[in-house]
């Protein structure tokens, strides 16, 4: 959730808690209450009871999921005549009502497809079963992302990390409106569509291993599994689970006949925005492929006088880093579109716009962010076929 637009005051609260945690006296607060998987072990560990549910960005190992029912209508769908549409949704924090605003904006043109992928990480994440599932879950976009207050996100506590907490910040607002909006409904809703072929693929960062999860929410919805609720929105709330502001979340794996938990933060630590990991093979091309990409953010450089002491430098460093990131995420993903033989469009917040300065989650930029991706959403030049165009 990470905005490139605020990533210098993110960022400087980041410097700020990195500093509070080093001079604590005591440990970090109790994430898990499981052993840590051991590193010899980190590719084979795993959710217990659902098979294969996931996979690293990196690692593409064996896999039956071609061989079953869901993978042979996923790889169906995507050798059909029928064009396909994927859908891949970055990060931004409360810059993703521009993402909302664009959703929205689309249905109203009429011509928004039923996307047979969407992936999502950070606030893209808690976007993308929304957009999965299509124009009637606008509603819910819209409220929110432009009825949100911080109160709604997070309850800021910063003394609790000189107590040894792991976060500035209590998430639990946050996990209560993912769990109003990802009901046992949405999941039977979700579980459908993939029995269809369609993919819902959500990104976390396994901070033990250092590595990006990539969650086939389809596969878990439909396993059947009597957790299956509680486990996708853990996954939710730990892709939008900023580092250090937000508490990890520490999901329950076995490996090796033992249980151990890992501990998960925001997909965009590993990637800010992805579509598939390079080492798929698609099927051979029937019919036309398209690739929509959103940046939830401003994507060319944004110059201002940084001030001259170590806080303020360490932060606009990092929010260089983040922004010099999404450009290389996004490059990656246009050459991964071409080789397959997909039209890539990508689309962000333009270069132009002004926007209102505010504490995070503040509704002035919340809204006119939503209204500028309305606006693009309605317009058929709301997309680039590359991001040149976009950064100034």
């Amino acid at each position: 959730m990470i905005a490139a637009h605020r990533a210098g005051r993110t960022a400087r609260s980041l410097v700020l808690v990195t500093a509070a945690l080093a001079t604590a006296a005591c440990d970090l607060g109790p994430v898990r209450d499981l052993p840590a998987v051991p590193a010899a072990a980190t590719l084979n560990a795993a959710p217990p009871g659902y098979g294969r549910i996931r996979a690293y960005g990196n690692v593409i190992g064996a896999s039956d999921a071609q061989t079953d029912s869901l993978g042979a209508a996923a790889l169906a769908r995507l050798r059909g005549a029928e064009a396909v549409d994927i859908l891949a949704l970055s990060g931004g924090g409360d810059g993703g009502a521009f993402g909302a605003g664009l959703l929205i904006g689309w249905t109203e043109r009429g011509d928004r497809p039923e996307f047979d992928m969407v992936t999502g990480v950070s606030t893209g994440a808690l976007i993308a079963p929304l957009a999965f599932l299509g124009p009637r879950y606008d509603g819910e976009l819209r409220r929110s992302y432009t009825q949100t207050q911080r109160s709604d996100v997070v309850l800021l506590k910063p003394l609790q990390v000189l107590t040894g907490a792991p976060s500035v910040g209590d998430s639990s607002p946050l996990r209560d409106r993912i769990a109003a909006i990802v009901t046992p409904a949405m999941v039977d809703e979700i579980a459908a569509e993939r029995r269809k072929g369609r993919l819902l693929l959500i990104g976390t960062t396994n901070l033990d291993a250092q590595r990006q999860v990539i969650w086939d929410i389809g596969r878990i919805a439909a396993s059947g599994q009597p957790d299956r609720v509680e486990l996708i929105r853990a996954i939710l709330l730990a892709s939008a689970s900023i580092p250090a502001a937000f508490p990890p979340v520490a999901i329950d794996v076995v490996a090796d006949g033992h249980r151990f938990q890992e501990m998960h933060v925001d997909g965009g630590v590993t990637r800010g925005v992805f579509a598939y990991p390079p080492e798929v093979t698609l099927p051979p091309r029937r019919g036309p492929r398209r690739m929509w990409v959103v940046r939830n953010s401003k994507l060319g450089p944004e110059p201002e006088t940084v001030a001259q002491n170590a806080l303020a430098i360490a932060g606009r460093s990092v929010s260089t880093m983040i922004k010099a990131q999404s450009l290389v995420d996004i490059s990656e993903i246009q050459h991964l579109a071409r080789r397959d033989g997909f039209d890539f469009h990508v689309t962000a917040v333009p270069a132009a716009q002004r926007l209102p300065q505010g504490l995070p989650f503040d509704p002035a930029y919340m809204d006119t962010v939503y209204r500028v991706g309305l606006a693009s959403g309605r317009s058929r030049n709301g997309w680039a076929d590359s991001p040149a165009p976009l950064l100034d």
